[in-house]
């Protein structure tokens, strides 16, 4: 039986290398590029959060789509081999570690491949809060990639 393998990305770089150690470790698993869409999360930019409207639900969704086309785009021009393995993308909205979590239940992953910090990482934290979170609240095996 195949191994199905989750892995969150949220644009950055070691999320990046965790999708890249997936793809490498796992080459012949089904293989789940997610994100999570925080509709709590208040950019530099923000004054207050967003309203929580169908419209600013689809620019999350376009922008996730963005992000799984540049984190697949940025491995076929590095020349990885890899890419012919076909590539789940889903998303889910709310807190991150709690809908990395329930993907995990949903699509019945078997492991969990994640950077150690994500975007908002504090500088020379070893693990973030989301990647603690899903370490320690996850039924399934993790990996954390730094």
């Amino acid at each position: 039986m195949a191994r199905s393998i989750l892995v969150p990305h949220d644009g950055s770089a070691n999320a990046q290398a965790a999708f890249q150690y997936a793809l490498e470790t796992f080459p012949n698993s089904r293989l789940i590029l997610f994100h999570a869409i925080d509709p709590f999360e208040v950019t530099p930019a923000d004054e207050q959060l967003p309203p929580l409207t169908d419209e600013w639900l689809a620019d999350q969704q376009s922008r996730a789509d963005r992000l799984f086309e540049d984190a697949q785009a940025t491995l076929e021009d590095e020349g990885d081999t890899t890419m012919t393995l076909e590539i789940e993308t889903e998303t889910g909205v709310g807190s991150p570690a709690q809908v990395i979590l329930a993907a995990v239940d949903e699509s019945g992953a078997d492991q969990i491949v994640i950077g150690n910090r994500g975007q908002g990482g504090a500088a020379g934290a070893r693990m973030g809060s989301t990647a603690e979170l899903v370490v320690k609240r996850s039924d399934v095996p993790v990996t954390v990639v730094r």
